[in-house]
């Protein structure tokens, strides 16, 4: 094989490295001047986030088909599973009554935190209520979710172990032109709220109070007509009639109602006074009248046990109250005509389930009483016993009007406090407040009595009594307190903030007679 062999002189081997290495240097330079001439910006690769889609539970679980409420405010827990997103959540939350469509509750809040507790108030009417509950990412509108439900509101309860004066405080001031027959046409025969034998209460426990009424009757028909009671059911915008379903009522002419709950059971039930008026052409007129007291029982479908107290008389008036702080409801009766008939008064003390045992002591013997009313007046903590009796004959009237005080056992015209007023005034109601908070209550009494011309319709007023030495007296302090203090016609006159603007309001019962005077922080106005 031939083989050849070129050999390079170290000279021209010097010569190509020096070659080699001014390319190299070229080739580098000119990549520089490439960077910094034509070179493409990098966008810098930012890591995409992906959140959690939103998850949420509920405490208690509000989703169960049959959660029902039990009280007015509805308290429960949101809890977000899902990691929190750095600009937190947006949470909605919007509650209605469904009948009405009206708002209850209302959130829309950005909130950084995974638990939020709600407590919603305003249930105070038994309805259906709808909720509906959205959380989103505030970052990411479409990371979101949603749950919609229902909810019932039970039965509401309102405290019906207070005395009858009290609860004739009633929570909603109506008109009779709110007032309808079954058939819809408007109710006109009677006005109810002129009339003695009415009261306010919530029958059915929807949250709204109902009439129940005694219809007056014709004083020319003998015997004396006794339907049974009219009761107008709360629409929410109406009183609707509906037909009794109750139990048979003996003698149901009741002329003051006392709503209680006399047997314990948060129900409201209703202890008529029974005095029904004689037909024009009764020979013995009122002397004569015998009528009976009745207590109707209520139950979560309506009035379902009706019992009669035997004791004849003319069961005028009366009260009831924890007179013995025992935990629940006795009851004073009144006959107007004891000392004709032979028929006592009497404390009926309750052992708490509506089973009374009478005690005449006390007020057996006082005659002819015609208001009574049970209030704590000097803030010691027993109920006090106010009444106006007429000590003499009719024919010779002559007002007498005191304050029992009260010790948990019973009540003693020994132990009173007598209140002077003209013998000309027939006094309807008794009402009472404190208003410069010392401890004893002022008296304002409303009435009528004979126009001093002797011609004319009554006069219809209202007057207060003060005391300044703990209840020992009372004065007349009516020109100080109240404004022009005559009005036209009314009969029930309540003393309450009925309008809820912090200042207290004397009104007529009936809405429509438009009979109003308010407090100024020194003196009731007329409105």
């Amino acid at each position: 094989m031939l083989s050849i062999e070129f050999r390079i002189p170290p000279s021209i081997h010097l010569k190509l490295n020096n070659m080699k290495k001014g390319i190299l240097i070229l080739f580098v330079l000119s990549m520089l001047g490439c960077s910094k001439k034509d070179a493409i910006p990098v966008t810098p690769i930012v890591p995409v986030v992906v959140e959690e889609p939103v998850k949420f539970s509920l405490s208690p679980d509000l989703s169960a088909s049959n959660y029902i409420l039990t009280k007015d405010t509805l308290e429960f827990t949101i809890t977000v599973s899902s990691k929190m997103p750095s600009s937190g959540f947006i949470y909605s939350i919007a509650i209605n009554r469904l009948d009405t469509a009206l708002g209850i509750f209302k959130l829309d809040s950005t909130i950084s935190q995974n638990s939020l507790v709600i407590k919603a108030g305003g249930f105070s009417i038994k309805a259906n209520y709808t909720i509906k509950i959205t959380i989103s990412s505030k970052a990411t509108s479409t990371n979101s979710n949603n749950q919609n439900f229902q909810i019932s509101r039970g039965r509401i309860y309102k405290n019906y172990i207070k005395s009858s004066y009290e609860l004739s405080n009633f929570d909603t001031w109506f008109s009779s032109t709110q007032i309808y027959k079954a058939d819809g046409s408007r109710y006109i025969a009677n006005n109810p709220f002129i009339d003695e034998q009415s009261t306010q209460i919530d029958i059915d426990g929807d949250g709204q109070e109902d009439l129940f009424y005694y219809e007056s009757y014709d004083l020319n028909i003998s015997p004396t007509p006794n339907p049974p009671p009219s009761v107008f059911m709360n629409t929410g915008t109406a009183l609707k009639q509906t037909p009794w379903t109750g139990p048979a009522i003996k003698q149901p002419h009741g002329t003051k109602l006392l709503v209680g709950d006399f047997n314990n059971d948060s129900l409201p039930d209703i202890f008529s006074l029974v005095a029904a008026d004689p037909p024009n052409n009764s020979p013995a007129g009122f002397l004569n009248t015998f009528d009976i007291c009745n207590i109707l029982l209520n139950s979560p479908t309506g009035f379902n046990k009706e019992k009669d107290y035997n004791d004849e008389g003319y069961w005028y008036s009366g009260c009831s109250g924890d007179i013995d702080n025992d935990g629940d409801l006795d009851i004073i009766a009144f006959n107007f005509h004891n000392q004709s008939n032979g028929v006592k008064s009497r404390i009926m003390w309750n052992d708490g389930k509506a089973n009374f045992t009478n005690d005449f002591n006390g007020v057996g013997d006082i005659p002819v009483v015609y208001q009574s009313e049970l209030v704590d007046v000097n803030n010691d903590g027993f109920l006090d016993l106010v009444i106006i009796f007429v000590p003499t004959t009719i024919p010779n009237r002559v007002n007498d009007f005191r304050v029992l005080w009260g010790n948990g056992k019973g009540f003693s015209l020994t132990n009173s406090s007598s209140i002077s007023i003209s013998g000309e005034w027939y006094l309807m109601n008794l009402d009472f407040t404190d208003l410069d908070t010392d401890g004893t209550k002022e008296i304002i009494v409303s009435g009528n009595y004979n126009n001093p011309v002797g011609s004319g319709a009554p006069i219809y007023f209202i007057s207060l009594f003060k005391s300044t030495d703990k209840g020992k007296t009372f004065s007349d302090k009516t020109s100080q307190y109240i404004e022009n203090n005559t009005a036209g016609r009314f009969y029930h006159i309540r003393v309450q903030d009925i309008d809820k603007n912090g200042q207290l309001d004397i009104f007529s019962g009936e809405k429509k007679d438009n009979i109003r005077w308010e407090w100024n922080g020194s003196k009731f106005i007329r409105k």
